[in-house]
Parts: C-alpha cells; structure tokens; sequence
C-alpha cells in the first residue's frame, strides 16, 4: 500500500467528500451568482466608501496561493532541487485548481451575466477599445497566460512519463525545461501586476508593492503546498526543503511589515498585530523547534497559521485601508460569505478529484535535459516569442493611439507604457511555440 495519505483514504470516504465539496461549491457559488446576476451587486456588502470588498479579496487571495506551484515545478527544476519530486505535480495542480477557482470572482463580479462579453479585447458598446496602458489590462493578460502555460506544464510533466513516450524521453525533457524558464518570469510578473492594481489606492504608490505582493503570495502558496506534502506524508528531505522555504519566506515578508510599519505607523492595530503574528511569529516559532524541526503536526499548524494570516492581510490592504480613508464601514453580506465557502469547496473538490488518479513525477527533466540537445525546443520558443510580442505591438500601434483607445484625456500614451502587456503576450507566445513543439513530438513515430 502507498504511504501517501491519498492512497491510504478508502474510495467511498474519497467520493463522498468530493460529493460534499461539490455541493458546497454549487450552493456557495451557483446561489450566489444567481442573485447577483438577477439582483446585481448591491447583494454585496461594498458602497461608495469600500468599493471592493470580499470578492476582491478572494480573488487575490487565490491568485495568490497558485503561485508555489510554479515556484515548486519551475523555479526548483532549474535549479537541480531533487528533493521537489515527491510533491512537484501536486504543488503544479495546486495552481490550476486555485488559478480556476480565482477565475469565478472576475465573471462573476461583471453583475449581469449578459454583460461578459465586455471582458474581451474587443470595443465595448461606448467604442473604447481596451487601454493596455491599464493594469487592469495586464492583469487579465498576466493571469490568463499563466493558466494557460501553468496548464501546459502540469500535461507536458505527465505525457513526458506515460510508456509510449519513452523513446521521446530526453527531446521532451528539454522542452519541460524551456517551459520552466518561461513560466519563471511569469510568476513574478502575475502578482507584481496585481500589486500594479493597488497603486490607485490610498498609501500604495510605492516601488515595493510589487515585491511585497510577490512575497506574500509565494508565502501563501508555499504554506498550502507544505499542508499537502505533511499530509501526503512526503519524504524528510522534501518536507525539510518545503519548511525552509517557508520559514526564508515568512522572515522576509516580517522585513516588509517592519518597513512599512516604519513609514506608516498609523497601520498599527489589533488587525495588523494579528497579522504579523500568524505570517511570522507563529510559523518562525513552528518551523524553529529544535526537536520539532520541520515536523508534520508543526509544518500544518504552521501552514494554518500563514493562510488565515494572509486572508487577513488581503481583507486589511483592500478593505481596512478604504475605511481609514473614508471612514466608512464594511460589513459582508450573506452572498460574501457564501462566496467564500462555495470558492473552499470548489478549490478542494478539483484538487480532491484531480489528484487521487494523477501520477507522481518520477524522472528530473533537468537531468535528461543535459542529455539532449535543446535547440529544437529553444528555436520554437523564439519564434513564439517573437510573434507574440509582434501581435501585441501590432494591437498597440493599431488601437491605442486612436480616437477610441481611452475616455480619460490623462491617460499615459506611447508604446513604452504597453511594456507589460507586451512582455506577458511575448510569454504567452513562447509558451505555446514550445508546447507545440512537445506535441509534435510526443507524436512522431
């Protein structure tokens, strides 16, 4: 029998809690979309003085806790990390299943389901065509590439080990490989444009907002990707590995507090003090036990700990920091909450249902990599690139500088403020260049 704790849940007690998961999220979800789309947003419990509320925060708050599955799946892998494998495929599943979860709060937070088409890169009914200058704009490029290519990883790590692939093993490696190298600056890039979100807002115009919110969203996904490996009962070099990790990152996101405690000392609060101590007192403490020392019971109490700390420090930079501002108040509505326990529900039901049929990774691609000549792969990824950034040039030069590229007369212009959707497109481009050539290859006799 399997050591991992998935192997070890009987079939009937695994079926019946992805049953409940799924209703959860039917009832949390569906029922609140339904009185949203019938009733629009005045369900919710935003107004003038907090416009964005829990929705905003959830949906940050998932996009957040994707961001270790790359971390683990890329960034590791090009660094020779061997103590990755046992939790790898997971920690890039992990990413699907929150990136999809994330993706609900933007459709449904549009109000009236009619309305959805307005979210393309097409004209809206006014004739203004969508300002890439926005980092709006590049949020929904950034997020949208990143489940694409996240998506293309998690096949390209599977298909690369089924039997029929093995005379393909080391070619297929080396694009594994190239794709990593891809998604690494993307990970970066998806929560930098997030933090870009918030530079409207009161006290956030600042060059640190981009790292703070890289951090604190790697931070966040490590901790769920540390629960899986202590549930999953992974080896001690993967749990030690994964606890590291951790406990660096939770030092650093105290640096971050600490600094902006410093310039804005007004923040300091019961809220802010609760923060500090789950992101970084508790686990530190957890993680720096000497006989404990990277223990599973300390590694999942710590783990706890980090999320619910980072689902506060998404509710007080979104929400906390309007009502100091305005002096309003915010109180969520029966449809916020129930948003929030359908999204739990969702999350673990495509994780529960997707895992317990996925196959572990076996093989380092790193390693097989070294053996093969990746010119192939890189060549396919260049020409990606290349026709990615050329396509999103083209849609600048072609729509941005007309009539109806903007309704604010203040709106920055030139093609050096479209740089980030640019940049994103261009990944996209050399993501699929690259995923292209697998299948070709995965497919030759």
């Amino acid at each position: 029998m399997s050591n991992t704790a998935t192997a070890t849940l009987r079939p009937a007690w695994r079926f019946f809690f992805i049953g409940l998961c799924a209703v959860v999220a039917v009832w949390g979800l569906g029922w609140s979309a339904l009185r949203i789309a019938t009733e629009g947003v005045g369900v919710l419990g935003v107004n003038n003085g907090v416009p964005w509320g829990w929705d905003i925060v959830m949906f940050v708050f998932w996009i957040g806790l994707g961001h270790a599955g790359t971390l683990i799946s890329s960034v590791l892998l090009l660094t020779g990390q061997k103590w990755r494998l046992p939790i790898a495929r997971h920690a890039e599943l992990m990413t699907l299943c929150a990136v999809c979860t994330a993706a609900v709060f933007p459709l449904v937070h549009v109000g009236r389901a009619w309305m959805l088409w307005q979210m393309t890169p097409i004209p809206v009914a006014s004739g203004v065509w969508p300002n890439l200058a926005s980092a709006l704009v590049w949020d929904a490029a950034a997020i949208t590439a990143y489940l694409l290519l996240s998506g293309m990883y998690w096949y390209m790590g599977i298909a690369r080990e089924r039997p029929s692939a093995a005379r393909h093993r080391l070619p297929l490696a080396g694009s594994c490989l190239l794709m990593a190298g891809v998604l690494t600056p993307l990970v970066i890039t998806v929560h930098s444009i997030v933090g870009s979100d918030f530079a409207v807002t009161f006290r956030w115009q600042s060059v640190l907002i981009p790292a703070y919110f890289v951090c604190g969203a790697i931070l966040s996904g490590m901790a769920v990707v540390q629960l899986i490996a202590a549930w999953r009962n992974c080896p001690a070099p993967t749990l030690r590995g994964i606890g590291k990790l951790t406990l660096a990152l939770s030092c650093a996101m105290g640096l971050f507090y600490l600094m902006e405690l410093t310039e804005h000392p007004q923040f300091f609060g019961p809220q802010y003090t609760a923060i500090i101590v789950l992101n970084v007192i508790l686990p530190v403490i957890l993680l720096s036990i000497r006989k404990q020392r990277f223990s599973k019971l300390c590694m999942a109490a710590a783990s706890c700990s980090i999320i619910l700390g980072m689902w506060a420090e998404r509710v007080h930079i979104i929400i906390t920091r309007s009502e100091l501002k305005t002096g309003f108040s915010y109180t969520p509505s029966a449809v916020d909450a129930a948003m929030l326990i359908g999204s739990v529900g969702l999350f673990l039901m495509l994780y529960m249902g997707i895992s317990a049929r996925m196959p572990e990774e076996r093989t380092d691609a790193r390693d097989d990599a070294r053996a093969c000549n990746v010119g192939a792969p890189a060549r396919a990824a260049g020409i990606g690139f290349s026709l990615g950034a050329i396509a999103a040039v083209s849609w600048s030069l072609l729509t941005q500088e007309v009539a109806t590229a903007g309704i604010l007369s203040s709106r920055p212009h030139g093609l050096i403020y479209h740089i980030p959707a640019i940049f994103v497109t261009a990944l996209l481009g050399a993501g699929l260049g690259i995923f292209i050539h697998f299948i070709h290859t995965l497919r030759r006799p």
